[in-house]
């Protein structure tokens, strides 16, 4: 009986990588795209020179988490202000997420922000000083604005989201009058899914300030505020869009590059070195602090540490604006803009200038300056012309 060959492998001929690639699923060409591990190249949402100059980046990067914190009087919503309005003229929709409710629309705007007002008649209270009599008459106010970027503040997230119950993660009968941390990641996670079915065709920006503000679904719900809840809901509502949603849209298989950027409220903690100074920490927790490849301090760490910008005549003070610090902290951009760098920037009423470049803006801005001026002085038998005012600095006791 004759035995029948038996045809043997080639011990040393291995499969190719392309052919496990396939088998896998991990197909990346032109015309079959499954997977693709090719990242675009960095992009910026390019910001006004004074901050290219002080940082020495051409913007806050796309496709990444950047945190943006400092004391109170720092930069900070001129600084957002600024980035919402280079977005829009780079055709990425804004999506401002406010939770301390002091947006400005009107500082906005005079820093570049595209956003009309919409008018309305509206009722109104009037007092008559004499009698005390209250009427209600109509009156013609601005009650909306509209234009390229989405505005969600405490009342509108709690209207949208007031009746989810995060814990047991469906809608319920009973209504909570705050917003929560889980919120803001829930409407991302809504905005994105609407990006990735086709309803928006933009790249998003999302801004939110401040991370700090609002407590966890849980410390609303028992009516106790618990630091520890708040940052595990942070770290746990936020961990697929900081560590997959926003970093993977900057592969190239991504139609639309969407960028995160957070304004984190601080807070001194004299008790980790009690024979040091205190070191700077994030309310809320280090979530956001850790998942971010940018890291931007504005001020001092102790204190604000800014400088007044007064234009003062006759006895009257008008503060035009100040100087602050910039710093990059933390930067895990890959090379040539790993920049770890720090400079300044004056803070004014319409953007942003280079300290450098500071007579220029007093100059331009002499009216608008003289007009601040004689408002504050009016009724008090003074005429102010623009050859009386003197500019000086103040260092801040802030």
């Amino acid at each position: 009986m004759m035995k029948q060959a038996i045809k043997k492998k080639n011990p040393l001929q291995k499969p190719s990588i392309s052919s496990i690639k396939e088998k896998l699923g991990l197909v990346s060409s032109k015309t079959n795209r499954v997977v693709s591990s090719a990242e675009k190249p960095q992009e910026f949402i390019v910001m006004p020179e004074a901050f290219v100059e002080a940082t020495k980046l051409p913007g806050i990067p796309m496709g990444v988490t950047t945190l943006i914190h400092g004391h109170s009087n720092t930069g900070k919503s001129l600084l957002k202000n600024c980035l919402i309005a280079s977005a829009q003229r780079q055709g990425i929709l804004p999506v401002i997420i406010e939770t301390e409710n002091n947006f400005s629309f009107k500082f906005a705007i005079a820093c570049g922000m595209q956003a009309t007002p919409i008018y309305d008649e509206v009722e109104v209270e009037k007092v008559d000083q004499e009698t005390g009599e209250i009427t209600i008459e109509l009156e013609n106010r601005i009650v909306e604005y509209e234009g390229n970027f989405l505005y969600y503040d405490s009342e509108i997230l709690v209207e949208k989201y007031g009746d989810f119950d995060h814990s047991q993660g469906k809608r319920v009968s009973k209504r909570r009058t705050e917003p929560v941390i889980e919120d803001i990641a829930m409407l991302m996670h809504e905005l994105l899914d609407m990006q990735a079915n086709g309803d928006i065709q933009q790249p998003l920006l999302f801004i939110w300030d401040s991370v700090g503000s609002i407590s966890s679904f849980r410390s609303v719900t028992s009516r106790t505020t618990n630091a520890m809840w708040d940052a595990g809901a942070l770290s746990v509502a936020f961990n697929t869009l900081l560590n997959n949603r926003i970093p993977s849209s900057k592969k190239i298989s991504s139609p639309y590059t969407n960028t995160f950027v957070a304004v984190n409220k601080v807070w001194l903690d004299s008790m980790t070195s009690p024979v040091g100074p205190p070191s700077l920490q994030m309310k809320g927790g280090n979530a956001l602090l850790y998942s971010s490849r940018l890291t931007i301090l504005l001020g001092g760490t102790l204190k604000a540490a800014t400088k007044k910008l007064n234009a003062t005549s006759k006895g009257e003070t008008y503060t035009y604006g100040l100087i602050t610090k910039i710093k990059i902290v933390k930067n895990q951009l890959d090379s040539p803009y790993g920049l770890t760098y720090e400079g300044t920037f004056c803070c004014v009423p319409n953007g942003m200038v280079s300290e450098n470049r500071l007579d220029e803006y007093k100059k331009n801005n002499v009216s608008l300056i003289l007009k601040e001026l004689q408002e504050l002085a009016k009724g008090k038998d003074k005429v102010i012309t623009a050859e009386d005012i003197e500019f000086n600095e103040e260092d801040s006791e802030e």
